[in-house]
């Protein structure tokens, strides 16, 4: 009975998905918006909202938890593949000034976050939440820049070649591996005690460092000596797995396992093209029940009056203000113009699928509460959204792709194509 119901979920989700995912590619936004607009369409704010019993009916409580369990792989695999793809060489070559606009891109809305997540702890915390994990989880929700994401609107505004769009690119793989690290060290705090919270922290650290010292060069030397492709596969996805395990077990969430996983293997495009017949079936599959359950646990009817819209506004224009103004003067004082400047706001202040994967650990670990998640949430979709229509006033239009298939070759081709060079273009 729970297989059948399950089977017939993933269905639902299957055509809903691809549905708010065609309509999303017509208005001229990102197939992710739609994936997103997917999750809220089949949870408590539309669909339970209009016909509660059918939607009980369709989604009752006992399949969730394995829907989460299905989701969390499908973002383990997510992250595994993003890491495997992320250049390190490239950001660590980076001049100073790009090493400067990152800083800035983050710092200011890290700040901004923390200060706003002070005033709003007392009413809108999560039962397990302490000032300091409170404040500071809001404020690496307002640091990030979802990556894959931006290197899927760089590409249909075509500014791939623009010495503004790759210094993007750039600044946003810093930024996302700061936020990592933060979100790291809350998980660590949240579920430890304050003495044994420094533990975690430790053993993290010395898990990273046995990674990059003892497992990479074991893999770069099996991947010499071994021909089969399928051991190779299969080898990796071992990796994967243990530390994605190894990382729970120190109190740190499995995606940053599977992450650092990624990180250690190899990024050149031969070894990304053997892992791409699995980010297909993950991208089709299982990542979009990881959009589902936030749309699940997101309940716009909870923000019911005149001021929680007015709080919910404030979030969005600090997430907003902070993160296009911490890009923006950075490189305004590095002598771009302020055409230039402002584009590379607009483009660090994109979300999506990153910023909702650390809204959804908070909300796990008790840190926020159903509400205050709900506003997070909308401000990932506002914030992602406003992208598009801004980019055309300073001269960046799309460049039309017909599904999410051709969308996914774009970034497929973006992110092996950065494999490929020793560095990216920046203005020196």
């Amino acid at each position: 009975m729970l297989l059948g119901q399950i089977l017939l979920q993933l269905i639902i989700i299957l055509v809903v998905v691809q549905l708010f995912g065609s309509a999303s590619r017509y208005i001229g936004q990102q197939w992710v918006i739609g994936e997103i607009l997917a999750g809220l369409a089949l949870g408590p704010s539309l669909f339970g909202a209009l016909w509660p019993h059918l939607s009980l009916q369709l989604f009752p409580a006992d399949t969730v938890p394995v829907l989460q369990v299905l989701g969390e792989i499908g973002l383990m695999l997510y992250m595994f593949s993003l890491g495997v793809r992320l250049d390190t060489r490239s950001m660590l070559q980076q001049s100073r000034a790009a090493m400067l606009v990152s800083l800035s891109g983050i710092l200011l809305p890290l700040i901004s976050g923390m200060v706003l997540g002070f005033y709003l702890y007392p009413a809108f915390a999560g039962a397990k939440a302490t000032p300091q994990s409170f404040m500071l989880l809001v404020g690496t929700a307002m640091a990030i820049t979802a990556f894959p994401v931006l290197a899927r609107l760089l590409a249909e505004k075509k500014m791939l070649g623009t010495k503004i769009g790759m210094l993007a690119l750039t600044c946003a793989s810093v930024d996302d591996v700061i936020a990592w690290c933060l979100l790291a060290l809350v998980v660590a705090t949240i579920n430890a005690q304050a003495s044994s919270a420094i533990f975690s922290v430790g053993f993290t650290l010395l898990f990273i460092g046995a990674m990059l010292l003892i497992v990479r060069p074991l893999f770069g030397y099996a991947e010499r000596h071994i021909q089969s492709e399928q051991w190779l596969i299969m080898l990796s996805i071992a990796i994967l797995l243990l530390s994605a395990y190894i990382t729970n077990l120190i109190g740190i969430h499995s995606f940053f396992g599977a992450f650092l996983a990624g990180v250690i293997l190899p990024s050149d495009a031969a070894f990304t093209r053997k892992l791409h017949s699995i980010d297909q079936i993950n991208s089709l599959l299982f990542l979009p029940l990881f959009f589902v359950l936030s749309g699940l646990r997101t309940q716009i009817g909870l923000i019911q009056t005149p001021s929680l819209w007015l709080i919910c506004l404030l979030v969005l224009a600090v997430a907003c203000l902070g993160k296009i103004t911490g890009g923006a003067l950075a490189v305004r004082i590095k002598g771009e113009t302020w055409r230039e400047a402002f584009c590379l706001g607009i483009l660090m202040n994109t979300r999506g699928l990153v910023e909702l994967i650390v809204l959804n650990i908070g909300l796990e670990l008790g840190i926020l509460s159903p509400m205050m998640f709900t506003m997070l949430v909308i401000m990932a979709i506002a914030t992602t959204m406003i992208a598009s229509p801004l980019l055309p006033l300073f001269g960046y239009r799309s460049q039309k792709t017909d599904d999410a298939n051709s969308e996914d070759a774009v970034e497929q081709t973006v992110l092996e194509d950065r494999g490929n060079h020793n560095s990216l273009p920046t203005r020196e």
